[in-house]
């Protein structure tokens, strides 16, 4: 029973034969996984898909797997994820826990083996670089109501 093994199986489905039938996971729903776990950890600015001139920029929610590759075969999983961390954090201390938490989550919801994940800082930010978004759209967003404003007294 364990030498029956389906040819035509689709690239990139791990497949797992019990008595009482096949499971499967896809490629896609480990990157998944991988993307949720990762964006919890501490230290984890955002995922990446690669460099754009001297920065790497920030997957949205949409494409966070876009930041993960994935190779599979019979027997276990490979996974890198490209990511931006916090400086402040430690780079170190956040792959470690990145690798640590990945293979964890991979292991226990997945059922597969994981045989290594790779980890690769494409960037860093600094805590002062990450503030200022939140403070230019506050900034952008009081200029645009008081322009509003200084409008409707006009008329």
């Amino acid at each position: 029973m364990a030498e029956n093994v389906k040819k035509d199986q689709k690239p990139g489905i791990e497949d797992d034969n019990t008595e009482l039938g096949n499971i499967s996971v896809s490629k896609d729903v480990v990157a998944i996984i991988v993307a949720m776990e990762v964006t919890k950890i501490k230290g984890v600015v955002g995922l990446t898909a690669g460099r754009k001139g001297m920065s790497a920029p920030l997957l949205d929610k949409d494409n966070l797997t876009k930041g993960i590759e994935v190779s599979m075969n019979q027997k276990d999983v490979a996974i890198t994820v490209s990511l931006v961390a916090d400086y402040a954090a430690g780079i170190y201390q956040t792959a470690r826990e990145t690798q640590k938490n990945v293979k964890k989550a991979i292991e226990t919801m997945a059922g597969l083996t994981v045989s290594k994940v790779d980890i690769n800082v494409l960037d860093v930010k600094f805590k002062e670089n990450l503030e200022k978004p939140e403070k230019n759209e506050a900034k952008k967003e009081i200029k645009s109501a008081q322009e509003t404003e200084t409008e409707e007294k006009k008329l």
